[in-house]
């Protein structure tokens, strides 16, 4: 009858998680290997202050790694013959903004499934006259809260 408090907190932790995929300001080695789409097979990524370091296990696929980044508009170039080095610009204002209008949106994605639950819950408690509407909306009001305080520290981390 009550699961509707747990499927609101898994909401709002779904909603965190997408957030803990936007990095601002720091590079993403998942993001240059999703980039490079299946150019990156057995290959060990590192970091190494503003770029990423690619050593494949087979040093014959260099060219082609720095082909296949270069072609993903993302500045790679040999560092030696076993090492492809990519630099990453910083985010500039635009894509911050971008990155934060996403982020709101996001969130508003996940207050409407907030609602929806908080629907879904006061029909079941209408139909079978059991349980309280008030404890609802409360569940329902901290829900939302928490997902735009966690709007609000994502949107200061981008600098937005």
């Amino acid at each position: 009858m009550s699961d509707w408090k747990p499927r609101m907190q898994k909401a709002v932790r779904h909603f965190a998680g997408q957030l803990a995929g936007f990095r601002a300001g720091t590079i993403s080695i998942g993001f240059s290997a999703w980039t490079a789409k299946g150019v990156l097979p057995r290959s060990d990524l590192g970091q190494q202050g503003d770029r990423i370091l690619v050593t494949p296990f087979d040093e014959g696929i260099v060219p082609a790694i720095v082909r296949a980044l270069n072609e993903a508009r993302l500045n790679a170039y040999a560092l030696n013959p076993s090492t492809v080095s990519v630099s990453v610009p910083p985010i500039s204002g635009e894509q911050r903004a971008e990155i934060a209008g996403h982020v709101r949106k996001l969130g508003e994605d996940a207050k409407v499934a907030i609602r929806a639950i908080r629907q879904e819950a006061r029909k079941r408690i209408e139909v079978s006259g059991r349980g309280s509407h008030r404890g609802v909306q409360e569940a329902t009001d901290a829900a939302v809260a928490e997902i735009d305080r966690l709007v609000k520290a994502k949107i200061e981390e981008v600098g937005a």
